[in-house]
């Protein structure tokens, strides 16, 4: 499993109103200004089947971040640069003043909808909203991913891959403290080897108390046997315990950093209640040994404060998701409305961008090239705008949620899967 690599990017986006970028006109950034498809004179004898022309293409893998055109042919990207003639597409998209990115990824939701109670419409969350590719965490164990795949993978438009709980009851009742004989190591082998082309991981959802730590080293213990012999990594519920984290391999993923203080979880900072003034040692060396952290912030595993310190001090994830993300109506939110909230935090807009394509395109062995605009990747797409106004949000805190207002959210205007429009983009 390869490392992660960050990218020092110039320059921040800052939240106010109207914010002008280098070549994209005069038009304030976020202003709407409709896309369009139209169909290119001449076109019978074109090169491409699609253009899209004139937007910010932002592509940390390619370290590409200016207005560029994208071309597609047969599905896959085929070429991108300055002023590519109309004439030779058979379509033409007009994203001037949109940020074009490579369709977006979710690393870490809940999408078995109707099937557990934290599950979400995957195409709701994914193709509707930019995310053609969407990682399920764990939601379902060895009894239940059969059904999971053909109920809801198969049936999806949004490309959808899993995590494997380690647990045969799946998601989410504290599923490895239940019974010993959950945790089944022959049944989590078999369903693995049995759906290779979508099992990516293992999930194993710790609480992070110290109390439970022996328990949870077992559960840990027989995780790594199984993500050994299969050459998959594990992603593990946060935990400061040395004893756990040295578990841990690179490749692996430690998931839900701002916790919210309590004496049943932990974050970068400490464990429950026992909180440092910085990060802590053990959690600062985690890039140096390769393991990746996920972070999330519309959730119930986030609290401003925590998050806010954490970034003051330099400390961001490396991938953005979701997990079961929920706008303050209580409607399920994609992967932008955390992408939102970390631009607030002090993200730059290619940091953000970085997280939800290039960093977790790294961080899973997908069966395709996913996260990225290059040549003969599959043409996935996300044209982006920043929508300007007065957005509350708030976090997991308890009893009362603390609140932010942002200045600023990202809006899908289209997406492209496959080359092929799966929202926006069709005219009459």
């Amino acid at each position: 499993m390869a490392r992660s690599t960050r990218r020092a990017f110039l320059g921040q986006l800052g939240v106010a109103s109207a914010v002008v970028m280098p070549g994209l006109g005069s038009l304030p950034w976020g202003a709407r200004a409709p896309g369009s498809v139209a169909a290119a004179q001449g076109s019978s004898g074109a090169t491409y089947d699609l253009l899209i022309v004139g937007g910010r293409v932002i592509d940390p893998g390619q370290s590409l971040s200016a207005v560029r055109d994208v071309a597609i042919l047969h599905g896959r990207i085929a070429r991108i640069d300055e002023h590519i003639p109309q004439a030779q597409a058979r379509q033409v998209f007009d994203a001037a003043d949109k940020i074009v990115t490579p369709g977006l990824i979710d690393l870490h939701s809940h999408v078995y909808e109707h099937g557990t109670p934290l599950g979400v419409n995957s195409d709701l969350v994914g193709n509707q909203s930019g995310v053609t590719t969407i990682v399920d965490a764990g939601t379902t164990g060895a009894s239940m991913f059969p059904g999971f795949r053909k109920f809801v993978i198969e049936a999806a438009r949004t490309r959808i891959y899993a995590l494997l709980n380690i647990s045969l009851a799946g998601c989410c009742t504290d599923e490895i403290y239940l019974d010993p004989r959950l945790i089944n190591t022959r049944n989590a082998l078999r369903v693995i080897e049995a759906h290779r082309d979508l099992i990516l991981g293992i999930k194993v959802r710790v609480r992070g108390k110290h109390e439970d730590l022996a328990h949870d080293i077992s559960v840990m213990r027989t995780a790594r046997e199984i993500a050994d012999q299969t050459g998959v990594p594990i992603m593990m519920h946060w935990s400061t315990e040395p004893d756990l984290l040295a578990i841990m391999q690179a490749g692996d993923i430690l998931t839900h950093p701002f916790n919210p203080p309590s004496a049943n979880t932990s974050n970068v900072f400490g464990s429950q209640l026992t909180q440092a003034d910085e990060v802590l040692p053990q959690i600062s060396e985690l890039k140096e040994r390769g393991i990746f952290t996920d972070g999330q912030l519309a959730t119930t595993h986030h609290q401003w404060e925590v998050s806010e310190k954490a970034m003051s001090q330099g400390w961001f994830p490396d991938a953005i998701s979701t997990d079961v993300s929920r706008y303050p109506d209580r409607t399920p939110a994609s992967v932008l409305l955390p992408m939102s909230q970390f631009l607030h935090l002090g993200m730059s807009l290619e940091q953000v961008i970085e997280r939800v394509t290039t960093n977790p395109a790294k961080m899973l062995d997908y069966p395709e090239k996913v996260g990225s605009l290059e040549s003969g990747s599959s043409a996935d797409v996300a044209v982006l705008e920043l929508e300007q106004g007065s957005f509350t949000f708030g976090d997991g805190s308890r009893p009362q949620a603390h609140t932010r207002e942002l200045r600023q959210q990202f809006v899908n205007v289209a997406t492209v899967k496959g080359g092929v429009f799966v929202k926006g983009g069709i005219t009459a």
